[in-house]
């Protein structure tokens, strides 16, 4: 007799100063339910990450990110109910990747499809493995996308990208995506989730209000803020850098030539 197959989750491991968080469903294509999503929600929310300086977000086994939002899983529900049901639970996913209180660097095992493609977008970078396929459907299914998730698309990759993505439905590939800035570096399958974890490890070892700063003028900027304004967000930041004790110990740190031992404070 089979083993029933282990229900889907999203699984948390801490390493040092940074967690990884993991798509598991591996049975349905590493798919999204709506406990799923929820629960990736919960992982990235300030109370989850006491002592957290960065998060990698992947996908379990070596084919797929994610399939995205599992419609399958709504049984006895109207298909396009379950498409708005599954989109609003998504909006709330993608939201708590963009707004997680640390970057969010994404490890693109292998395919995203759908929400789970903009899920990834939410992150503050990418990475894909070699071969990976990433796609979005909607218009051949009939539907148009959410303007919160297109936005996510037209922010990083630009108008025409993102037209030839969903106007098209194909899929492309990591070396595509990468042209296009979909993704920031393609790199061999088994060294993907080594390179991340290296990448939030870097970012951990990093003053906390420098990072949590500059995130925030970068995303002003990307915004399309005003100049001016822009530039009061990095003042504000930059005089809370100047008060703090995390500058004097960066400059200590340098001049003794050792690594410094940043506190957010």
């Amino acid at each position: 007799m089979s083993e029933p197959a282990t229900p889907g989750h999203i699984a948390v491991e801490r390493d040092g100063s940074i967690v990884i968080i993991t798509i598991a469903n591996e049975a349905r294509a590493n798919s999204l339910d709506d406990a799923m999503l929820a629960a990736l929600a919960s992982a990235l929310e300030v109370d989850a990450l006491e002592d957290v300086r960065a998060v990698v977000l992947t996908g379990a086994g070596d084919r797929n990110f994610s399939g995205g939002v599992d419609l399958q899983a709504r049984d006895g529900e109207a298909l396009t109910e379950a498409v708005r049901t599954g989109e609003r639970l998504l909006g709330r996913a993608a939201a708590a990747v963009e707004g997680c209180p640390v970057p969010v660097i994404a490890a693109l095992n292998g395919n995203a499809f759908g929400g789970a493609l903009e899920i990834a977008m939410a992150a503050d970078w990418r990475l894909a493995a070699r071969g990976a396929r990433f796609g979005m459907p909607p218009a051949r299914l009939g539907w148009v996308y959410a303007a919160e998730g297109i936005q996510r698309f037209v922010r990083v990759a630009g108008a025409p990208a993102t037209r030839e993505l969903f106007l098209t439905g194909r899929p492309i590939d990591a070396e595509r995506a990468r042209q296009v800035g979909i993704v920031n570096r393609v790199v061999d399958r088994l060294e993907l989730l080594d390179l991340a974890v290296a990448d939030a490890h870097a970012v951990a070892a990093n003053g906390p209000i420098a990072i949590a700063g500059t995130r925030s003028v970068i995303r002003a900027i990307e915004d399309g803020v005003a100049p001016s304004e822009a530039a009061e967000i990095a003042e504000r930041w930059r005089q809370r850098a100047f008060r703090s004790e995390d500058i004097d110990e960066g400059l200590r740190a340098f001049r003794e030539k050792r690594d410094p031992d940043f506190r957010g404070r």
